[in-house]
């Protein structure tokens, strides 16, 4: 580590107070922990990105007073903490020049005052214009790369674009030779190799094809990522990052002719396909990053360097193409924090997405970022095989499917399926999400809403909540409530929610089934649970006069 901070927080009685914090890796972001303020903890990351191993965030409480503390680094970073008399003593360390910590202290109002006025204070200090929230098609899950082609690509186009969906995002297995079973891990850094196998008419073509239907067109990219077979090892060996003379399989863009190419790289295939969205991705452990002593760095900065050249680069990208969407991604979640969140228009929460899963990481994340800044998706039509991600819409009920968007409504809104192989039935319900989604939530994620956490965290394998509930509260717009029924659990406890106008009346209609369920409620809602499992809820209020 290079750089630290350190200070101290008091609370009236520690034996009262606990610590919050998260744990993370592939298919498990966002696993709670707590523990008393009384015992020492010592947690970090040393897989060089910020959130593989832990997540780099923690919450003190005591039911009224609440701290956040978040480390705002993309690398490694450690938080240890101590106790003595009412004094909570925290390091923070980064292997940045400089350690950069956000943190935010109320005296009442606990976790759910420190989150609005923690998210208020990241959301002045962003740069980045509201994202255009559009939804989203991508077409990694069901085909990966070896089975995606051009003809693939533009019939699930056309039919997003018959339910409403705006971009069509090409993800891996554009690039390489042109040869079908070639695997995109291998050849990632050879970005300018077409695989005319798959896609013989070329990029500018498909892209102009995308968006003859009438929706956008975006592009996957994972422009720091060196693959085994890559070219680009033997063209341009100077770019390799290492390590003592091991090869790091990434390009260190602390040299800087490195980052030269990935700039131009970048834009050259943002301006070819004329895309409105980049998925920017990135599947490599940097750990300490690259020593080197022909970088322009010194070798205790190495991962330094880069990351900040990457910050340097995502900025460009978007000064130059400001309607462009850049979407963080490694490996689903594994490098998100508020520093990359600077940089970027939103992040992925993870890979899998499952439905447990899915509510377990906004549920957590949304407690640290403003949720315009969230994407994920649920219960994705996998090509490979996972335990837990059993989800294959078509040959799913109805009810399944209707369970897993009405989570995606949560954040950004995409879907990752073979849209061609739906029943009109499938086809129907993803066209009312999307309607939903639109008219309902991405205005108020647009209007800086916050999320009221009603329940607990609901965590994997049945554990946790399985009732979870969020409301959705903005300036302009009246809130929506969100209920969903996990398995795992006979119990159904009703959920208590009071509006931000608690003397205002509301009509409450339910927007899946356009019931109203109260023609006109006033005060403190308390709503019976009787969703079977796997099922949700999703409230919308409307004020009406007194």
């Amino acid at each position: 580590m290079i750089s630290s901070k350190d200070y101290k927080v008091s609370f009236e009685d520690l034996a009262s107070t606990c610590i919050h914090y998260w744990s993370s890796d592939w298919g498990s972001e966002w696993t709670p922990h707590v523990k008393s303020a009384l015992l020492p903890l010592d947690i970090g990351v040393t897989t060089g990105r910020s959130s593989k191993g832990h997540h780099p965030f923690i919450i003190f409480e005591d039911g009224q007073q609440a701290h956040f503390l978040a480390v705002a680094w993309s690398g490694n970073w450690q938080i240890t903490c101590s106790s003595s008399l009412n004094n909570i003593n925290i390091v923070v360390t980064t292997d940045a020049e400089e350690t950069q910590i956000v943190t935010k202290t109320v005296s009442s109002g606990g976790i759910d005052a420190a989150m609005r006025e923690f998210i208020s204070d990241f959301r002045s200090t962003d740069t980045h214009t509201v994202p255009k929230l559009l939804t989203e098609w991508n077409s990694w899950w069901p085909y990966e790369d070896v089975d995606i082609n051009e003809a693939r690509l533009l019939a699930n186009a056309a039919c997003a674009k018959k339910v409403g969906i705006e971009v069509a995002v090409l993800d891996a297995g554009w690039f390489g030779p042109a040869v079908k079973d070639s695997h995109w891990h291998n050849l990632r850094g050879d970005w300018d190799q077409r695989n005319v196998e798959r896609f013989p008419s070329g990029l500018k073509a498909i892209g102009d094809e995308v968006r003859k239907l009438g929706i956008d067109f975006g592009i996957w990219l994972e422009i720091e990522a060196l693959g085994e077979k890559a070219e680009l090892a033997a063209t341009h060996p100077q770019f390799i990052a290492e390590n003592d003379g091991k090869n790091l399989q990434y390009v260190c863009l602390g040299n800087p002719d490195a980052f030269t190419w990935a700039l131009k790289i970048s834009k050259s295939l943002i301006e070819e396909c004329g895309a409105s969205w980049i998925k920017m991705d990135f599947n490599v452990d940097p750990g300490l990053g690259c020593n080197r002593n022909d970088h322009g760095h010194t070798s205790a900065l190495g991962l330094n360097a880069h990351i900040k050249n990457l910050y340097a680069l995502l900025d460009t990208l978007k000064t130059d193409y400001p309607d462009l969407t850049i979407e963080n991604c490694s490996s689903g979640g594994l490098r998100w924090d508020l520093a990359m969140a600077m940089h970027v228009d939103m992040g992925f929460a993870s890979d899998p997405d499952w439905p447990e899963h899915s509510l377990a990481c906004f549920w957590a994340s949304s407690l640290f970022f403003p949720v315009e800044k969230l994407l994920g998706w649920c219960d994705s039509q996998w090509h490979g095989e996972h335990p837990q991600q059993d989800f294959r819409a078509v040959e799913s009920t109805d009810a399944d499917l209707e369970f897993a968007l009405a989570i995606t409504l949560l954040g950004g809104f995409g879907i990752s399926a073979k849209l061609p192989d739906f029943s009109e039935s499938k086809m129907h319900l993803v066209d009312q999400f999307v309607a939903i989604y639109k008219e309902y939530f991405r205005p108020r994620f647009q209007d800086t809403a916050f999320i009221k956490h009603l329940t607990a965290q609901p965590e994997r394998d049945h554990a946790g909540a399985r009732t979870v509930a969020f409301a959705i509260e903005s300036p302009s717009y009246p809130p929506l409530f969100t209920i969903y029924q996990l398995d795992g659990t006979t119990e159904r406890p009703a959920i208590t929610y009071t509006p931000p106008k608690p003397d205002a009346h509301y009509q409450i209609k339910n927007l899946v089934s356009g019931e109203i369920l109260y023609p006109r409620h006033k005060g403190t809602l308390t709503l019976e649970n009787n969703l079977k499992d796997n099922t949700a809820m999703i409230l919308s209020f409307i004020e009406i006069s007194g």
